[in-house]
């Protein structure tokens, strides 16, 4: 396997397993209750407070789109050509 090809492989699957992150502990926020009621009840989501979920999710949000712009730049020809042919003009 040529060594690109072996990086988009690693990218790819980073940027799948930051989104799935992501995901996850943004619906544990958007569960989360409301103000102190949190951390007064010891509310928890799969072991994580409501601090502690929004370090994750921001720390592996940025992480997730310093890995997009690598995806990106490591597939730009294929997504300018793809885009080409999205707005190409058909001949009728």
């Amino acid at each position: 396997m040529k060594k690109i090809v072996k990086i988009r492989v690693v990218i790819s699957t980073f940027l799948i397993t930051f989104f799935v992150v992501v995901f996850i502990s943004g619906l544990g926020l958007y569960l989360a209750p409301s103000g102190r009621i949190a951390k007064e009840s010891g509310w928890n989501f799969l072991g994580f407070d409501e601090n502690s979920l929004e370090k994750i999710h921001t720390l592996i949000g940025f992480l997730m789109t310093g890995v997009t712009l690598i995806h990106l730049s490591l597939n730009y020809k294929m997504f300018t050509s793809e885009i080409k042919l999205l707005f190409k003009k058909r001949n009728k």
